[in-house]
């Protein structure tokens, strides 16, 4: 039985990808997604086509510019900036509340946003090719928790108060009751859908900031750095809600590869949590009750 057989007869059908996302996925992979064809598949959903112009406006990307076609978007933001903008949004629906559980999804969706604006910034820093894809493993660092959360909620619930009790890491806690922890569970839930390899491997290995193995390349390894202290940042300060608020101690290695000194923490805490309000407030959505 392979990882994801094994899973689906664990969790039970895992969540369909909305179809533009497919769709985008389905392009990279067969190599023909040029910046047109980007275009065309996100004109096909209105609102999604509203929602990245709004966003492509907003005061995060500060452009002095307005943009008023799809087309114009990929030409001044760039082709993958507009894509995994594309893929952000379209993850966003699976982010829905479950009826039996009690845990806060709007809360780990705001989270998320948090994670992937102090990823793109982090990587951003190292080299301003990185941001855009540092940001799109920001949004889906935790999708493994949102299928724990939509197909065993109370088994899920269970081994968040474990985690407590006996002072586990939240991977050990969902093992022990689960059987796997949501990074893998995210990583192969991405590969199910036909994500890139480097995005899998990022959500694979999101807690491990220090592991080095020959299928992680040095600048994948950086971006799950950069991933990695994102995330801790975005709990410190308090983006969105966690399903486990505890911080995790941050390497030297991180700081290292990263290029970041320690002096450098409070000036680029101040540009996540501004460059997070503006987000929000693109976005659409209302973030205090969870801050």
């Amino acid at each position: 039985m392979n990882d994801i057989q094994d899973l689906i007869s664990q969790v039970g059908d895992l969540p369909t990808l909305p179809d533009v996302a497919a769709r985008i996925n389905r392009e990279m992979q067969s190599e023909s997604l040029n910046a047109k064809l980007l275009g065309e598949i996100i004109a096909d959903d209105s609102a999604l086509a509203a929602k990245i112009l709004r966003l492509a406006n907003s005061a995060f990307y500060g452009l002095s510019k307005q943009v008023t076609t799809l087309n114009k978007a990929v030409m001044i933001l760039g082709f993958n900036a507009v894509k995994n903008l594309a893929l952000s949004v379209s993850i966003h629906s699976l982010f829905k509340e479950h009826p039996d559980s009690l845990i806060d999804v709007k809360g780990l969706w705001l989270h998320s946003l948090g994670c992937a604006v102090a990823a793109k910034i982090i990587a951003d820093n190292l080299n301003k090719k990185f941001g855009d894809e540092a940001f799109l493993f920001g949004i889906l660092h935790d999708i493994g928790k949102i299928v724990f959360i939509n197909t065993r909620p109370q088994d899920y619930e269970k081994a968040l108060v474990l985690l407590q009790e006996r002072n586990m890491t939240q991977a050990e806690a969902e093992i022990e009751v689960m059987g796997f922890n949501h990074q893998r569970l995210g990583s192969q839930l991405l590969d199910f859908w036909k994500f890139p390899d480097n995005i899998v491997q990022a959500i694979k290995y999101h807690h491990e900031p220090q592991l080095k193995t020959a299928k992680l390349d040095p600048q994948l390894q950086d971006l799950i750095r950069a991933l990695f202290l994102g995330n801790q940042l975005a709990k410190a300060l308090n983006l969105g809600k966690s399903t486990n608020p505890a911080r995790e101690e941050i390497p030297k290695i991180v700081w290292q590869s990263l290029n970041i000194k320690r002096s450098q923490v409070s000036d680029i805490a101040g540009n996540i949590r501004n460059s997070y309000a503006l987000l929000l407030e693109a976005w659409d959505m209302e973030g205090k009750d969870h801050v």
